[in-house]
């Protein structure tokens, strides 16, 4: 046992960087970009999972990071599909709210910044096979939305 046990190191020391969403762009992925004051209420009403929370602001129990520039709190990334009205499965997605102005600290590190935009903005990761088949079922839905939606990256 002792000679495996200068082999095994684990590293227990958490960066301030491991407590925020990070993304990486791949091929076999790509992004879509919801913006608009309707943004929430448009995909409430076509997705699988209950993405209201994307639109609450953050409790006071979360935790702060005391590092400007970085986001102080982060909403996990969501699953959620698009079914069609018969209950099959067409797409499924991954959402992230990208971090708010608001939700960063400012420059002498005292704390967030209030943020009155009614905006909100979603990033949402597919499949890039089925990219331009989602953005057409999405647009036919669009209607009496002020929603806006594009191809990112």
């Amino acid at each position: 046992m002792h000679r495996f046990k200068s082999v095994l190191h684990y590293s227990y020391h958490h960066h301030a960087l491991d407590k925020t969403t990070s993304t990486s762009l791949l091929n076999s992925r790509s992004v879509i970009r919801f913006s608009g004051s309707d943004t929430v209420k448009f995909l409430q009403g076509l997705l699988t999972n209950d993405i209201r929370r994307f639109n609450e602001t953050p409790s006071e129990a979360t935790s702060f990071l005391r590092i400007p520039n970085l986001a102080t709190v982060s909403v996990p990334p969501m699953y959620a599909a698009l079914l069609t009205p018969q209950g099959r499965f067409l797409y499924d997605l991954f959402l992230y709210r990208p971090t708010r102005a608001g939700e960063k600290l400012n420059k002498s590190g005292s704390g967030p910044e209030s943020d009155s935009n009614g905006s909100i903005e979603l990033l949402a990761d597919v499949d890039t096979y089925v990219l331009d088949e989602l953005l057409h079922t999405f647009q036919r839905w669009v209607i009496g939305f002020s929603e806006q939606f594009k191809k990112s990256g």
